[in-house]
């Protein structure tokens, strides 16, 4: 990742953004474990692309085209939680109801404020809301010369919220999709916990537990 950073000069490659960059990179792995298990599935497609693409938007700090595909990302992820919703073209406030309802055991209010907060903040990067403000250009100039560099201290903080929003989605598409994570690494659990963590691995051996009842 540091040869590609020689590219942009936005950003250091401090241990904050190794850590992001490592984080991303284990997620787009563990979606193309399971993209091999089960290649039609198509809101895994675009998640994996999203990440990807999220490495790069940091990198130039394209901070709009950042919230954009996280917004993707959130809206694939809810698509694979509720999966009755899964060919539903927009996420509404109803999806969001339904992952509070369908998760009422799992899914405390801080958790469930934290995805909402961050949804509504992508939101008002790409619809032109408040948090857009301080990142519009006037001219060309400012465009080319970057000038609504997002703060570090403000980026390290959009980072530590990816970091947790993206760890509750993967415990609600962990508890929703245990049955096909669970096949797309067969024999291969030891790669699973080097990617998701003790603590999904902890989550995940209660689910297979409950169902072995």
């Amino acid at each position: 990742m540091e040869n590609y950073n020689g590219n942009f000069n936005y950003i250091s490659m401090d241990q904050k953004t190794i850590e992001f960059y490592r984080f991303i990179s284990k997620q787009v792995i563990f979606f193309k474990f399971i993209l091999k298990a089960y290649p039609k599935t198509y809101s895994i497609q675009v998640i994996v692309s999203d990440f990807l693409s999220l490495i790069v938007n940091d990198l130039k700090l394209e901070t709009r085209y950042y919230y954009l595909n996280q917004r993707s990302i959130i809206e694939n992820y809810m698509r694979m939680i509720l999966k009755d919703q899964l060919n539903i073209t927009h996420i509404t406030k109803q999806s969001f109801k339904d992952l509070k309802e369908q998760n009422q055991l799992e899914l405390n209010e801080i958790e469930y404020n934290r995805i909402i907060n961050e949804y509504k903040i992508a939101c008002s990067f790409i619809h032109g809301g408040d948090f857009l403000q301080e990142h519009l250009v006037s001219n060309f100039e400012e465009c080319v010369d970057n000038k609504t560099q997002i703060s570090e201290r403000k980026r390290k903080g959009k980072i530590s919220q990816f970091f947790e929003m993206v760890n509750i989605l993967n415990k609600l598409f962990l508890i929703h999709n245990s049955e096909e994570i669970d096949s797309s690494f067969h024999r291969n659990k030891v790669t699973l916990e080097y990617l998701m963590g003790k603590r999904y691995m902890i989550k995940f051996h209660q689910i297979k537990n409950v169902a072995a009842r």
